[in-house]
């Protein structure tokens, strides 16, 4: 089975951040009401952009490599 273009990756990552941006924008009401939900949200954001920037580095693979940066981009 044939892998994503980068294109097609690129526009998926575009639209999963947005998606993400709205998804913040209408919680951050319980968000700002309960701060360690808050803090909860921003480590998990750390752990997966450090873990998918860390294994896009040790990928000899190009696809995979730009998957796992991908993965890397859709948190932040």
């Amino acid at each position: 089975m044939e892998g994503p273009t980068p294109i097609l990756v690129l526009i998926h990552a575009a639209t999963m951040v947005a998606e993400g941006i709205f998804l913040v924008a209408r919680l951050l009401p319980p968000f700002i009401i309960i701060l360690y939900i808050m803090n909860l949200t921003s480590l998990i954001g750390i752990i997966m952009v450090l873990l998918g920037a860390t294994l896009a580095l040790a990928q000899k693979d190009i696809k995979r490599g730009l998957a796992y940066s991908t993965m890397s981009n859709r948190v932040i």
